[in-house]
């Protein structure tokens, strides 16, 4: 990407998060964020298909850079922890983003990033996973999917509360979790 769509997509990215900490995702327009990105429609749709899809690319891109330390991690716990602060941080944009349950292209992302990192965590630490997935990748993607989705679900659930203690978040999650992926 060169440097002008760089800083379009950059702007873009701004403006809907700006947006979506006032109000939620479904009543933002393709209009009012290129009024607050200083843009065009043109601009608008070259970079997304609709707000709530925007949002979910700005959303995955702050989750993406969070994911770079996992490598260096000591603990599964750290990529939850990363993960929840920025939840919570951009909590309004969630919970704007909820009608009862995540937009879908929100939700996906959430979900592509954890099974992402869930992934990296059991090729950095291959000596957790269970003989039954050594060597069956079908088994090891269901058992990706299924520790994904319930955090996903989690997390929807953590945002429908009050308490937004990231270190209460993280220990229900891990304590839920089979125990394999925690050694």
């Amino acid at each position: 990407m060169d440097a002008r769509a760089r800083r379009s997509q950059e702007k873009l990215r701004s403006a809907v998060i700006s947006l979506a900490m006032a109000a939620p995702i479904a009543e933002i327009t393709a209009s009012a964020i290129c009024r607050g990105a200083g843009l065009t429609r043109d601009t608008f749709y070259r970079h997304a298909n609709s707000p709530v899809d925007l949002l979910a690319d700005a959303l995955r891109a702050e989750i993406d850079e969070l994911m770079t330390a996992l490598p260096e991690s000591d603990a599964i716990g750290d990529g939850e922890r990363a993960l929840l602060e920025h939840v919570r941080r951009r909590a309004a944009v969630y919970r704007g983003a909820m009608n009862p349950l995540l937009a879908a292209p929100i939700r996906s992302n959430l979900d592509q990033s954890i099974r992402g990192g869930l992934e990296l965590w059991a090729r950095l630490h291959p000596q957790i996973v269970p003989e039954l997935f050594v060597g069956d990748e079908a088994a090891m993607r269901m058992a990706v999917a299924y520790a994904a989705a319930g955090t996903v679900g989690a997390i929807e659930e953590w945002l429908r509360s009050d308490d937004m203690d990231v270190e209460q978040a993280v220990e229900v999650i891990l304590a839920a979790s089979p125990e394999w992926w925690l050694h």
